[in-house]
């Protein structure tokens, strides 16, 4: 006779696969009337269940990009993984493959796990079929009004209107925006969050320094920034790694920084501070937004009923010497 299985007790009763692991764990995710429901049908059938430990045991998704950038996304999912011991569970982290994506596959039995983390963006078909596993989801750098799921996000638009009133504070006026808006909600807050704060302070929007559409290499960013003419006061880049590219190519034109030209970006990872000089940039505390998803993942779990949520962490101004 063939061993019984949960998804004969889902079968059985007309109820999803994680619903009957959520039952058997006596989770808060089903009803009371589910659980009996559950209990009954697994012992009518046979099926013989092995309480798991208590801790918790979460999986977070990540796209293979999102998981090489150890510099950015590399400090949240080792902070979760931190936080995740420190409470006595477990984390697995799951590779999010272009193949998942085209056919909506979930490689992982998801009744094995109590929540789910999803870092960054991915596809929002993808995300919305994690979701819909019912699962405590949180979703972290990333966003979308179509996804019902708690977020922890940046303050982005915030944050480089700080970015730009420090730039307006020392005297510059013609100021350039770099970063490719389609790359994610993130980058296209920032842009917002930039002319915002040009209009605020009534600067100038220099259309010729606004480079919204580019791929993220020294090849690519060389070839725009020479076809400009002249270059303006200063730049912002989206992120580190276009300062980090913008600050060698200015020199290798001979411009010195910020004696003839400032930078200032966004996020504060090593290519800030590698660079020479180092780039004054505007950050989010990347340790403190992972413990927050665990921590928000954690207050899901105990009331799945809750108003879904949008945590934005502020973030800071570090001043290093580009400006």
């Amino acid at each position: 006779m063939a061993k019984v299985t949960m998804q004969d007790i889902a079968d059985h009763l007309g109820i999803s696969k994680n619903s009957v692991s959520q039952a058997l764990r006596n989770k808060k995710g089903v009803s009371d009337a589910t659980k009996k429901e559950v209990i009954a049908a697994a012992a009518s059938l046979g099926y013989h269940y092995e309480e798991r430990a208590t801790k918790q045991h979460f999986i977070l998704f990540a796209t293979e990009f999102a998981l090489s950038q150890t510099s950015f996304f590399g400090e949240i999912v080792k902070s979760i993984q931190d936080k995740c011991s420190d409470l006595n569970g477990q984390l697995t982290i799951q590779e999010i493959r272009q193949e998942h994506i085209e056919t909506l596959t979930i490689p992982v039995d998801l009744a094995l796990y109590d929540g789910i983390i999803v870092l960054s963006h991915s596809d929002n078909r993808y995300i919305k079929k994690l979701i819909d596993s019912q699962l405590p989801t949180v979703i972290v750098d990333h966003h979308d009004p179509l996804l019902a799921a708690d977020a922890i996000l940046t303050k982005n638009t915030d944050g480089v209107f700080s970015a730009v009133a420090l730039l307006h504070e020392h005297q510059y006026q013609t100021i350039g925006f770099i970063g490719d808006i389609t790359f994610s909600p993130s980058y296209l807050e920032r842009y917002r969050g930039f002319k915002r704060a040009l209009e605020h302070f009534s600067l100038p929007f220099a259309s010729e320094f606004i480079i919204t559409e580019i791929e993220e290499s020294q090849g690519a960013l060389f070839t725009k920034l020479n076809q400009l003419k002249t270059q303006p006061d200063a730049w912002f880049c989206a992120n580190s790694g276009l300062a980090f590219m913008l600050n060698s190519y200015l020199q290798s034109k001979g411009l010195i920084i910020p004696k003839d030209i400032a930078i200032i970006c966004f996020d504060n990872t090593e290519f800030t501070r590698m660079s020479q000089p180092k780039i004054t940039n505007v950050a989010t505390d990347l340790t403190f937004m992972g413990e927050l998803a665990v921590d928000t993942l954690l207050d899901r779990t105990a009331y799945p009923s809750a108003p879904f949520v949008h945590k934005q962490i502020v973030p800071s101004m570090t001043l290093y010497d580009s400006i």
